[in-house]
């Protein structure tokens, strides 16, 4: 019986050999995107490694920083060259009821043939949101450092 309590203890403590590490290395990266020389908040930045066919993301805060996640948050993006691709939606604009709700030809959100999809707009030129066209490419490198700014132009 003590044999068995030592091998459950000693099992809990090794593990079942599988790691915690990422299944490859990883390097801190970080920077600024600004858009016309303004930092742009909100925005989600995607470096693609082509080669190793490994994606990190971010997103921007109001200062237009961002830091990449691959495997955990914040622990960077794999070595190598990358294309990037900024996306920024912005939030619908949001209309006044075309009768007052208390109204007989008030109308609620949902109901009757004007309504339509809510159409998504983006805070920056299309061109950015993919990989074969926004122009924009990095390297990553294991001896950093990898702080990587970027200023988007219409």
């Amino acid at each position: 019986m003590r044999a068995v309590v030592l091998f459950v203890l000693a099992v809990s403590v090794i593990g079942c050999g599988k790691s915690l590490d990422p299944p490859e290395p990883v390097y801190p990266v970080s920077g600024v995107i600004t858009f016309q020389g303004m930092p742009l908040a909100g925005a989600d930045v995607t470096f693609h490694n082509l080669d190793k066919r490994r994606s990190a993301f971010g997103r921007t805060n109001d200062r237009g920083e961002y830091r990449l996640t691959t495997f955990s948050m914040n622990d960077g993006a794999v070595e190598g060259r990358a294309v990037l691709t900024v996306i920024k939606v912005l939030p619908p604009t949001i209309t006044k009821a075309a009768a007052d709700t208390e109204s007989e030809a008030y109308q609620p959100p949902g109901e009757g043939v004007n309504d339509s999809p809510t159409v998504l707009t983006s805070g920056v030129p299309p061109r950015y949101a993919s990989s074969g066209t926004s122009g924009l490419v990095a390297n990553i490198n294991r001896d950093g450092p990898n702080e990587l700014n970027f200023d988007l132009s219409l």
